[in-house]
């Protein structure tokens, strides 16, 4: 699977600063970064703020229940944990709260569309089930938003546009979140 890519003598990871999976990153599917619906990274987007989850914490379906009349079909949820803010430390790759696969499933039964976070990557040792559970059920993740911990608002819009890499299991992200627009 090519992972990398090319542009003049340059080359950075798919998966590198704030980031999009998609599910050819972790299961047989030929849904790659080019087939990503546009309308799933634009739109209205939910701050769950789970800023009271520590290092090295869990984040549970118990923790999203207390958010359940906010995340509907469709929704973007964006957990707001305030790793961010870690960025550059020892253990920001490490020890960074992670979802659990029972809050994965919780998303998934609301037919959530995207996820995004702080933290680096969904869980740091049950990283591939959970990755599993999110993106077999076609949620869009993306990892290592950086400055979420800024947003003060519930609802942002989100604008997340990914490179168009043709085939490829994900691409850097520039991710922009708009508060108080009114529509």
């Amino acid at each position: 699977m090519q992972n990398r890519v090319q542009t003049t003598g340059c080359g950075t990871g798919t998966h590198t600063g704030t980031h999009v999976d998609v599910p050819h990153h972790c299961i047989h599917s030929d849904r790659a970064v080019d087939d990503i619906p546009l309308d799933a990274l634009i739109g209205w987007a939910e701050v769950l703020d789970l800023t009271n989850r520590g290092q090295g914490s869990e984040i549970t379906a118990a923790d999203l229940d207390v958010f359940a009349d906010r995340v509907t079909e469709g929704s973007r949820v964006l957990l707001k944990t305030g790793w961010s803010k870690r960025f550059g430390q020892p253990d920001f790759f490490t020890d960074f709260p992670g979802v659990t696969e029972g809050a994965a499933l919780w998303l998934s039964a609301r037919k959530v569309q995207l996820l995004g976070l702080e933290q680096p990557s969904v869980h740091s040792e049950h990283h591939l089930e959970v990755h599993k559970a999110l993106l077999s059920r076609k949620i869009i993740v993306i990892e290592s938003i950086a400055n979420l911990d800024q947003i003060e608002a519930d609802r942002i819009y989100l604008i997340a546009l990914p490179l168009n890499l043709a085939g490829l299991d994900g691409s850097p992200v520039r991710a922009v979140g708009i508060e108080n627009l009114e529509v």
